[in-house]
């Protein structure tokens, strides 16, 4: 009987400690309660809350808060809400927007398994990064993706998965252009460009000629075709020897410049759209103008 009420008071102890303590927490958060800019709330609940950080702060509830409260802070900085969001923040903060130029996330390299060759076999940490220490990875080629999956796991959009080639494949429909996927490969393959682009170069090689076909049979060798034949002059090696594009100049261009570059490049580094270049059709093209040039030269034979 005597351990029932010591039980029965101990309860009753813990309990009235327990509503004390309680009333003088909520006492002195009611005192030091300070008022948020009701701005901030509304700016935060239009964002997409997905926490990408790509705007350079962490996460939507930062980017609110310093959106509204500093003037030098651009509305703009949501690469996932786009326009629509970077004119409701505008709107609510009283910022001028602008027009904002979509971008997304695009492979440079088109090295699948069946054309880029290996010079090794990675066993190590299951990680670009990890694999990029390792003598630059396996693959032959020090510039190619090497499709372990770093920016995949960057990507807070799933818009990115690995193929079963060995590179990755990205969905456009679902990039929101945030960019992280690009800061997590240590290759430099991914790179941002406009939504609505003409053409894609699928090399960052700084290698030339032979040194490139030696480990890769659609890669950039340098050869300068694709420059001298632009209508645009859109075409250019950088200071470090990658082949670029300017996307702004070649759309400016007029319709249909992009099928001459296309057509000229000799290793199909540069493609349409949703077109990447086809390794095995191209390996059969030349089989067969390779045998159509031996079957001539039987003929002239023949004939003298």
């Amino acid at each position: 009987m005597e351990l029932l009420q010591v039980a029965v008071w101990g309860i009753a102890v813990f309990t009235v400690l327990g509503l004390l303590f309680g009333i003088a927490l909520a006492a002195t958060a009611r005192r030091f309660h300070v008022a948020t800019n009701p701005v901030i709330d509304e700016v935060k609940d239009n964002l997409p809350a997905a926490n990408c950080g790509a705007c350079g702060y962490g996460g939507c509830a930062a980017y609110a808060e310093h959106v509204v409260e500093d003037g030098d802070v651009s509305p703009t900085l949501c690469t996932p809400g786009g326009q629509e969001i970077a004119i409701t923040i505008g709107e609510l903060t009283g910022k001028k927007v602008g027009e904002i130029k979509e971008e997304v996330a695009m492979l440079r390299c088109a090295g699948i398994r069946s054309v880029a060759r290996e010079q090794a076999t990675y066993v190590g940490i299951h990680t670009c990064a990890a694999a990029a220490l390792s003598f630059g990875g396996p693959k032959a080629c020090k510039y190619g993706c090497l499709g372990l999956g770093d920016c995949q796991r960057a990507c807070a959009f799933d818009a990115i998965r690995m193929t079963d080639d060995g590179i990755v494949a990205i969905d456009e429909a679902k990039c929101t252009g945030c960019g992280l996927c690009v800061d997590a490969c240590p290759k430099q393959t991914l790179e941002m460009m406009p939504r609505h682009h003409r053409v894609l170069l699928s090399c960052t090689t700084r290698d030339k000629g032979k040194s490139v076909k030696n480990v890769c049979t659609v890669g950039c060798i340098q050869c300068q075709l694709c420059i001298k034949e632009c209508p645009a002059e859109a075409i250019s090696f950088d200071e470090n020897g990658v082949i670029n594009v300017d996307h702004e100049t070649c759309t400016a261009y007029g319709p249909g410049c992009e099928q001459v570059c296309v057509a000229v490049c000799p290793t199909d580094i540069i493609h349409m759209p949703g077109m990447l270049p086809d390794p095995e059709k191209k390996a059969k093209e030349k089989a067969a103008k390779a045998a159509a040039k031996k079957a001539a030269e039987e003929r002239t034979g023949t004939d003298g």
